[in-house]
């Protein structure tokens, strides 16, 4: 048997208000999978021989000497330096459990990728690097989530919701599942009407409705009108500026009207791409704010299925009438 580990890097909040407390690493999230300070396994040392292929400003992340990683390791047959022609099922299984768990991470809270090793461990305790994935530089996050870096109470919700996420997305829960799908997708695109079409048509769609009016209702009733898009409390820039009061009643229209326009292959009209708020880099303009909204509305949605227990309302598009009918909305 060989032991080996898949590392997916993230960025923890050193310069919050609290800042993480480093002693809680490593967090346990599941058996086998933690998070935790891997800087003494993956040292700069053990990509030198890297820099010249892939460059100096891909290596950024792995020339680091601080490193920290969601962490799985499990074990396989294949012999220690082996590389199989065709995956072994635990090999499969892990990859596909690692990113389940990441994408339940990212729903509490995105931050900007970093890449991830893929590694075995001999029996003398050797680390071997098997594969190195390296974060794409052309790909950001929407303007209120650049400054995003994992919090104490983000591990802590991770791990309380972990299972009933991984029941859900292991299961016949198909409205959640996509919608969690097409969230995860807007990610890998850094382009605002693609990101748009992700999660504004699919995500919205498969949660609350196509019809407008239904989904101006139906995020109002459930989130509520009166909840801000830019929490105080989870935002590191409010810290140097005035905090914003926009809320979902503010753009959820807006929101339907860009939307629309993106789906049908319309222009979108000129007060969009107007100032709205401010941040640390400047003016963030009113398309900018739908897109943080957008966000916002997809996480807190999905997070508040599993939190209060609803899964069984979002195995299929009926159910999803059924429920939205019944509670009023």
């Amino acid at each position: 048997m060989t032991t080996r580990t898949n590392f997916h890097f993230v960025s923890l909040d050193t310069m919050g208000i609290p800042p993480f407390d480093m002693s809680k690493l490593p967090f346990d999230v599941l058996p086998q999978i933690e998070i935790a300070d891997v800087s003494a396994l993956l040292p700069p040392s053990l990509f030198a021989h890297m820099k010249d292929e892939v460059g100096r400003h891909r290596m950024y992340y792995l020339e680091s000497t601080r490193k920290f990683a969601l962490k799985h390791q499990y074990e396989v047959e294949t012999p220690f330096g082996v590389t199989s022609i065709t995956p072994e099922p635990a090999e499969t299984l892990a990859d596909s459990l690692m990113n389940l768990v990441y994408a339940c991470l990212k729903l509490i809270r995105p931050t900007r990728e970093q890449g991830g090793v893929r590694a075995e461990v001999g029996q003398d305790g050797k680390i071997g690097v098997r594969s190195v994935s390296f974060a794409d530089g052309r790909l950001d996050l929407p303007v209120g989530e650049r400054l995003y870096a994992l919090r104490n109470k983000d591990l802590d919700l991770l791990r309380a919701v972990i299972q009933p996420f991984l029941k859900t997305m292991q299961g016949e829960y198909w409205p959640f599942r996509m919608a969690v799908e097409y969230y995860d997708r807007g990610y890998a695109v850094n382009d605002g009407k693609a990101r748009y079409l992700y999660w504004g048509s699919s995500a919205v769609h498969a949660l609350y409705s196509s019809q407008n009016e239904k989904i101006t209702r139906r995020v109002k009733a459930f989130l509520g009108a009166d909840t801000l898009i830019y929490d105080p409390a989870d935002r590191p820039d409010f810290e140097f500026l005035q905090p914003s009061s926009l809320t979902i009643g503010d753009v959820i229209e807006d929101i339907n009207e860009v939307r629309n326009c993106v789906a049908h292959g319309r222009r979108i009209p000129n007060k969009f791409f107007n100032t709205k708020r401010k941040c640390l880099n400047g003016d963030v303009t009113l398309i900018q704010v739908l897109e943080d909204a957008l966000g916002f509305i997809i996480r807190e949605t999905l997070l508040r299925i599993i939190k209060n227990n609803l899964i069984e309302h979002f195995k299929t598009e009926h159910d999803v009438s059924v429920y939205w009918k019944s509670s009023g909305s």
